[in-house]
């Protein structure tokens, strides 16, 4: 697969004939963490992944790095051949985008299979053999881990340590790890509290799936889907501390690890400390324009103030939105349109 523009992503499906039983669901969970563990390990971190908040399709989204792309992964595993083969199960109205991109292996003690079936939906269809299973139309397949020259899924089968080619990252192409950053437990509390908030928030909206991070090592720490409209855009939120005495707060944001996408938005909000609520107006700012106006403090960091009283000649107005516009902003994003802005002072 090669590498798409800012804001595309792919979805893709690791399938199987349906599994019954709490056994079958430990070896699904124990593929699924193989697989995001090997497109980590294999990328060196330039395919972050997101587990989902709610199980609703999929099982997690992968976020590229070189490029901002989001990869959607539904993961299933067959953990026994058939007379040496991976066969494989789809339901027909899985795939009803052709945008889907199935990925299929074997399951193996300690691992994963040497080969992996990594191929578009259009392509799976016209190659799989479609029947049906108790009136319900299926598509099926097998290939062998050691596939013959002549077979016809040859050219969608990778060895496995090699999934993060197909992904479009390259070995010789992966980002440099940016060390961690040290965070005071005083303002991880603080942080967690914010990004609760703003996913209850989002969570109202039932075209909207969350996904966090594993691990936290990057800018975005929430992503969002649009069931709907298939978009994704990733949000890191701040959050600072202030009080009736003290209504502004410096945000900081980590330089090393900071890489601005047109999909990615900092979501900034104010805790009242002294009122123990959040403050009524928050900040939606592009990543896109934060180096516009947030200055190296010379410690790592890129920072700017947040004035939580609405101030006339504040430079970041026409960010500032009600706290209560918070869903309504993030579900326009992801429907692909522009939020409305204040006119800049």
């Amino acid at each position: 697969m090669g590498k798409s523009h800012v804001g595309l992503f792919y979805m893709f499906a690791v399938v199987e004939a349906p599994w019954t039983g709490h056994q079958n669901s430990a070896s699904s969970q124990a593929y699924e963490f193989r697989v995001w563990a090997a497109l980590t390990e294999q990328s060196r971190g330039s395919l972050h992944v997101f587990l989902p908040t709610a199980d609703r399709g999929v099982d997690g989204l992968v976020h590229r790095l070189t490029d901002g792309a989001y990869i959607l992964l539904q993961a299933k595993d067959r953990s026994k051949l058939v007379d040496g083969e991976v066969h494989l199960v789809v339901w027909a109205n899985s795939l009803a985008h052709d945008d889907v991109v199935i990925v299929g292996g074997e399951l193996v003690d300690g691992g994963m299979g040497p080969t992996t079936l990594v191929v578009p939906a259009p392509d799976f269809k016209r190659l799989a053999t479609l029947s049906s299973n108790n009136g319900e139309p299926v598509y099926s397949m097998y290939f062998g881990m050691h596939p013959r020259s002549d077979s016809r899924w040859l050219p969608w089968l990778v060895p496995t340590d090699r999934m993060a080619e197909r992904l479009g990252v390259a070995v010789e192409g992966v980002l440099e790890e940016a060390p961690a950053e040290a965070r005071p437990e005083w303002r991880s509390d603080l942080g967690t509290l914010g990004e609760a908030e703003v996913a209850r928030r989002l969570t109202e909206d039932f075209d909207l799936n969350l996904f966090r991070p594993f691990p936290d090592s990057e800018t975005v720490e929430l992503a969002v889907l649009h069931l709907v409209t298939r978009r994704v855009v990733g949000l890191q939120i701040k959050t600072v501390d202030v009080s009736r005495a003290k209504l502004h707060a410096t945000v900081d944001v980590y330089a090393s690890s900071f890489r601005p996408f047109p999909t990615t938005y900092f979501v900034v909000l104010a805790w009242h400390r002294d009122e123990s609520r959040f403050h009524e107006e928050f900040l939606l700012i592009p990543s896109m324009e934060l180096r516009e106006f947030a200055r190296d403090d010379g410690g790592g960091h890129l920072s700017f103030q947040f004035h939580a009283d609405s101030i006339a000649a504040d430079r970041l107005r026409k960010y500032r939105y009600g706290l209560d516009e918070l869903r309504m902003l993030v579900s326009r994003l992801v429907k692909g349109e522009t939020p409305p802005r204040r006119s800049a002072v």
